[in-house]
């Protein structure tokens, strides 16, 4: 009986740790929505060879890893509001905080391409 109920429990930690795992994953954003309610700039991360293979109409494209993005930063308005994509939000997340690091107020990661509507 103990093993049983010992069991259950385990098996209910790990379905409840499961779903706390999976709520933080993230939803389509609707960027023309966003962009509607508030305006800002979409910036697209991306390397020459993602950007091509598709991309937002309306981002800008400055490719991290090249040092694109760090040149062109020196030339944009602080006080405008910056939404960044990537392939999954791991170099958006980087370029946000360097711009935060260079004095951007509002700079915020949507996440990767394929969230994108």
């Amino acid at each position: 009986m103990f093993v049983r109920t010992f069991f259950y429990f385990l098996m209910a930690i790990s379905l409840a740790f499961g779903f706390t795992q999976c709520s933080g994953q993230s939803k389509p954003v609707n960027v023309t929505e966003l962009l509607a309610k508030k305006p800002g700039i979409l910036i697209d991360v991306r390397t020459n060879d993602e950007w091509n293979s598709g991309h937002r109409p309306e981002a800008l494209h400055y490719d991290w890893n090249s040092g694109d993005f760090q040149r062109a930063t020196l030339k944009l308005d602080k006080s405008k509001t910056y939404y960044l994509y990537c392939a999954a939000g791991v170099r958006a997340g980087k370029a946000a905080d360097y711009m935060k690091s260079m004095g951007f107020k509002n700079v915020v990661n949507l996440g990767g391409y394929s969230d994108l509507r």
